[in-house]
């Protein structure tokens, strides 16, 4: 598959989660801690791939392994998940796993649903006065 074909998709598939967050009524100028994760065998890879965004100060990465062997950097980057600004995050970090021969595996974070409006407090008309 092309790179492009693989970015349209995992432009298509951020663009599925917003309108799933947004049925949920997430806010998304609320800015928040939004992870974006990667997955390699290879932990030269691994640790190239954290080095560098540590080094570019693009976010704060991690790297942990599961019981597969398999490498596993999270990203995360405190921000709001406004459709331009993180479906520019997500396809950059798409192309920093590409680079760094990583899976990008995308991104989560937690819902800032909408706050209930509050009804105005209604007056207490106090029927015996003192």
């Amino acid at each position: 598959m092309s790179i492009i074909k693989s970015m349209r998709e995992n432009a298509l598939a951020d663009n599925d989660l917003l309108h799933k967050n947004d049925g949920q009524g997430d806010i998304f100028t609320t800015p928040r801690d939004v992870d974006f994760a990667f997955k390699t065998k290879e932990k030269d890879c691994a640790e190239a791939l954290c080095d560098y965004i540590k080094t570019m100060n693009y976010g704060n990465p991690t790297i942990s392994t599961d019981k597969d062997g398999v490498y596993w950097i999270t990203v995360i980057i405190h921000m709001p998940i406004t459709q331009h600004l993180l479906c520019s995050v997500s396809g950059f970090m798409f192309l920093l796993g590409h680079l760094f021969k990583a899976e990008y595996d995308g991104w989560g974070s937690v819902i800032h649903p909408r706050q209930p409006t509050n009804p105005r407090p209604q007056s207490c008309n106090n029927p015996h006065p003192r």
